[in-house]
């Protein structure tokens, strides 16, 4: 038995229309550069990742733009989501833990700065510094100090 028509082949893959709608939107909010930080394929020198001491300033108000806040903690979670990416920064203001959630592509945010990235952290979600909130810090200020001292073994002294 012989078909008369050949078998259509099958049509070419075409993109599928929420990601693209979804790229879009990034370029659009990419007004600085932000999107090289949340990159899940970027080196770990150029993206933000979980450990790493940032600072963001935000837009107080829509109508008067130059009234600003900012705010500088210790990322423990990124949430890479396209258009939605987010991640929380914590912070200990007068002995208390303070934890904000930003909107990366919020048009609100003006800046985000990566002042310090992580050293040796081995967690993705670091939500265990809820429980030792200074720990981060004092690991920090240890390895500080013995940079600083530049001997490698403590000095007894008379």
């Amino acid at each position: 038995m012989q078909f008369e028509t050949p078998m259509a082949k099958p049509e070419e893959k075409r993109p599928n229309v929420m990601k693209v709608i979804e790229r879009e939107a990034i370029v659009r909010a990419d007004v600085d550069g932000r999107s090289k930080l949340f990159v899940r394929r970027a080196a770990p020198k150029d993206r933000m990742c979980a450990g790493d001491i940032v600072q963001v300033e935000t837009i107080n108000s829509v109508s008067n733009p130059s009234l600003t806040s900012s705010f500088t903690g210790v990322c423990i979670a990124i949430y890479r989501r396209g258009i939605d990416t987010s991640f929380i920064l914590r912070n200990i203001v007068q002995k208390v833990g303070v934890e904000v959630r930003y909107m990366a592509y919020s048009p609100l945010l003006k800046r985000i700065e990566v002042l310090q990235k992580a050293q040796r952290v081995r967690r993705a979600k670091l939500f265990y510094l809820r429980e030792n909130p200074g720990k981060m810090f004092r690991q920090k200020m240890l390895t500080k100090s013995a940079k600083t001292s530049g001997s490698s073994s403590p000095v007894a002294r008379k």
